[in-house]
This record gives structure tokens, C-alpha cells and sequence, in this order.
């Protein structure tokens, strides 16, 4: 059986190591006008990792934004010693993923504009930005007149909550990859301002999402990434959603109903691998036995996610995908049975995603004009489609504004195990900010949705599932 591999971003990876040994951030973050990561944050980061490494046998980052104190991290060199962390190469893919870029930020370009109030100042290029962001892939050497390329450099992350963003919320959420766009340009384009940060952080979930869509594999975002991830992609669902299921169902001479029952996400229990890590790290004192024991204790799951996948990839039916799913289901209903009864409720949930898939839109078009993908996509052969339904990457959506609700717990058991402490009052400030965030773009992990041609709606991140 093939490994799995989930993709996450340096923030993720980078600060988590940093936590545990209580350095700073490099200064290139520091000194752009950028969100600087307290413990609170940092611990968050620790938490989605160890999740990652719980659920899958391989993470994979991006060699292009290598922070300049990697090699120096603890974590980072046990997950390379072992093997599980591995580096995408990713100069193949650096037209690509940059032409893409360029036709989207084009298309936003040439839309109307949002007005901030301020006085007028110019946008950034598209193609500018597009070539800043092939140049990054490439690791070609930056010219020091680049401050865009040395930005995607370093660990600048901006404000998710930007008021200039907020300003126009109601439209972000009818049109987001407009907004998105126009705003990527816009925050770049204020260079002077510091909302470059902003603009940076875009364009690297961006390359990040792209990325993952071109190695056919989920893609896990980091606490300042992942509401924006999650309005573009179930912004991608909502529209193509029901068109599709019809054709899938054509595709399989299958009824829509056996579509959605196939499309239907599973609820995902997870152990508490944040108390387990730092309690064999307090006893210990070892970073890389505690990575070996978490791994170890919790291989069965990995293995029940990785079958799901491997039978996905080679089955050619619907019951097929479905009889594998319930296996799945099965295995994490006798996982949440072993669970402590506090740590029984749903930390996300397990699916399959309608994603925008690289090369069905023609170059020259905007690849991320929602209804022309649609209509490319229904255009393809019948085989196409069902080759395309069943293979999808299984995804593990986290619920982080949970994670958040149970960081303060750990302050004594973190200090004990690194001699850092986490005030509860930094915790909740990053749990207002994070909710801030969720209201603005909306929930971070895919709630059960409702069946296609009803008008239930989809429960808020807020509200139960």
C-alpha cells in the first residue's frame, strides 16, 4: 500500500518547532509590519501538525519558502531524519501553478474596484505579481529592487480580519474569488502600508491550494490560512455542486441520491494528540520519542484513512467507493469508543472534495471562473468523469476554532514539558480574533451538507452539526 501524504505550509511546520524550543520568528517577519505569533498561535500550529502526522504517513512543504532558520529546528530534522517530512520540488510546477495565478488575478484586475476611502493609489500588476510568484517557484535568485519575492521568502503572514476586507464582507461571500483577487492586488499595490502582508498571505494559500490540486493530494492550512482556503473551495462546491452530481449520476447510471450518499461527509474522531505529545515530552524530554510514540500508538488510523484512499484510486463503482467508506466509518465509530468520554466529539470531518482540477479550462481562460469550469468539466467523458469522482484525494477537514477552545488547558502541561508558558488570556484573544476571521469568511471545516434540490442549509460553523 502507497503512503499517504497531506500538504501543509511552513507556518504550520516552522512555528510548532519554534514553540518547542522557544526561539523567535527570524527578523524578515518581524520587521514588514506582519502579525507576530505568540505561544497561543504557535501552540494552534503544534496542534494541527501533530493532527497531520496523526493521519497521515507522510507531510509534505513547499522547498521554495524555507524559512531562514530551518535547519536549525529540532522538530523539522526528526520528521526529515524519519522521512515523514518530505520537501516538493517545486520548480515542475512553477508555470503552471503561476499561469493560473495570472489569469486569476487578470480576471480580478480587470473588475470593478472597491473603494477603502483612503486616497487612490495604484493596484499591483497581475502579471507582475504572476511573474514574482513563477520566480519564487523557480528559486531563481530574487534582485534586491523584488520585495514581493523576498516576502514570499520569509514567514510574513498578514491579517486575515483586514478591515478593508471587512468592509465589503457581503460581496466577499457572493463572490469570492473576485474579492479575493482584487483585494491580493490591492493589498500589494499599498506596499507603504504594510498590507503587503496581507496581499503575501494570500498568494501563498493560493500556491499552496494549487499546489496541492496539481499532487492530487489534501491540503491541510495553517490557523492564518485556512478560513480563506475554505471559502474559495466550498465556494468551488456550492456552485458546481448539484450540476455535477446529475452528470456523475449519468456517468454511473446511478441515481442522485446514490451521488449524495456517496458525497456525504463522515464525522472525524481524533485522540488528543497535543496532551499525548507534550505529556511523553514532560516525562522524557525527547521531541523525536515523542513523535515515534504518537505515531505508533495511533498507526491503525493511518491505516484506515490510506485503504480508503488506495481503494478509491482503483475501484471503478459506486458501491466500491461506498463499501470502502463504510470500513472507514466503522473504524473511527471503534476509535471514538476508545476515546476518554471528554474527548468523544467530532474534531472535523472526512470527505472528498469538488475541486477546480488542473488542465479541464484552456489556458488562455481564467481557470478559476467557477461556472466555466462547470460547464468544461460536465463537457468530459463519461469514463473521465467517473475516474475523476472516485479518485479524489480524501481530505481530513479540522475544526481549529475547537482547537482553540481546548488550548488553554495545556498551559500547565506545556511549561512542564518546555518551560513556555501560554496565558489564558492570549488564548482567548486568539480565539476572538480567529472567530473574527470565521464570521468574515466563513466556518473552517465542511459541516454535513444538505441534499442536493432541498433548500436546507448548511449548519454555521457556530452551530452544531
Amino acid at each position: 500500500m502507497g503512503a499517504s501524504s497531506v500538504l501543509i505550509d511552513q507556518t504550520t511546520l516552522c512555528e510548532a518547532a519554534r514553540l518547542l524550543e522557544g526561539v523567535s520568528t527570524p527578523m524578515a517577519r518581524r520587521t514588514m509590519g506582519a502579525v507576530t505569533p505568540g505561544t497561543a498561535e504557535r501552540l494552534a500550529h503544534l496542534s494541527t501538525l501533530l493532527d497531520a502526522l496523526l493521519l497521515y504517513d507522510e507531510v509534505r512543504v513547499l522547498d521554495a519558502q524555507l524559512p531562514p532558520d530551518a535547519e536549525q529546528l529540532t522538530l523539522r530534522r526528526v520528521l526529515l531524519d524519519r522521512r515523514i517530512l518530505r520537501y516538493v520540488d517545486t520548480r515542475p510546477l512553477s508555470v503552471e501553478v503561476s499561469e493560473e495565478l495570472t489569469h486569476f488575478l487578470r480576471a480580478a484586475e480587470a473588475g470593478p474596484r472597491q473603494s477603502t476611502g483612503l486616497h487612490s493609489h495604484p493596484y499591483a500588476s497581475a502579471d507582475e505579481v504572476g511573474r514574482s510568484v513563477r520566480q519564487l517557484l523557480d528559486h531563481a535568485p530574487a534582485s534586491q529592487s523584488d520585495g514581493l519575492v523576498h516576502a514570499l521568502h520569509s514567514d510574513v503572514e498578514g491579517d486575515l480580519a483586514h478591515w478593508w476586507i471587512g468592509k465589503w464582507a457581503e460581496a466577499l461571500h457572493a463572490d469570492p474569488v473576485r474579492i479575493l483577487g482584487t483585494e491580493t492586488l490591492h493589498f500589494i499595490g499599498y506596499w507603504s502600508s504594510g498590507a503587503i502582508t496581507g496581499g503575501v498571505s494570500h498568494l501563498r494559500t493560493f500556491v499552496y491550494w494549487r499546489t496541492a490540486a496539481r499532487l492530487r493530494i489534501p491540503f491541510l492550512p495553517s490557523l492564518r490560512r485556512l478560513p480563506v482556503y475554505h471559502l474559495m473551495t466550498d465556494h468551488v462546491r456550492r456552485t458546481v455542486q448539484d450540476r455535477v452530481y446529475e452528470v456523475v449520476a449519468d456517468s454511473f447510471r446511478a441515481t442522485v441520491a446514490e451521488v449524495y450518499e456517496d458525497e456525504e461527509p463522515l464525522a472525524l474522531y481524533l485522540p488528543p494528540a497535543l496532551s499525548l505529545f507534550l505529556d511523553h515530552l514532560r516525562a522524557h524530554g525527547d521531541i523525536a520519542a515523542a513523535v515515534d510514540a504518537l505515531r505508533h500508538q495511533h498507526r491503525r488510523l493511518r491505516r484506515s484513512l490510506a485503504e480508503l484512499q488506495q481503494t478509491l484510486d482503483t475501484g471503478s463503482s459506486l458501491g466500491e467507493a461506498r463499501a470502502a467508506r463504510k470500513r472507514l466509518k466503522a473504524a473511527l465509530e471503534t476509535l471514538r469508543a476508545d476515546l476518554d468520554p471528554g474527548d468523544r466529539t467530532a474534531g472535523g470531518t472526512v470527505d472528498q472534495l469538488i475541486e477546480i482540477v488542473p488542465g479541464v479550462v484552456k489556458a488562455a481562460a481564467n481557470p478559476l471562473d467557477v461556472g466555466g469550469y462547470a460547464d468544461a468539466l460536465l463537457a468530459r467523458p463519461s469514463d473521465w468523469i467517473r475516474s475523476w469522482w472516485l479518485r479524489r484525494p480524501v481530505r481530513s477537514a479540522l475544526r481549529l476554532s475547537t482547537r482553540l477552545e481546548d488550548l488553554s488547558r495545556y498551559d500547565r502541561l506545556l511549561e512542564e514539558a518546555t518551560g513556555h508558558r501560554c496565558d489564558p488570556a492570549e488564548v482567548e484573544a486568539l480565539r476572538r480574533s480567529y472567530g473574527r476571521e470565521l464570521e468574515l469568511y466563513g466556518g473552517d471545516s465542511r459541516l454535513p451538507s444538505a441534499p442536493p434540490m432541498t433548500t436546507a442549509a448548511e449548519p454555521s460553523e457556530q452551530e452544531p452539526a
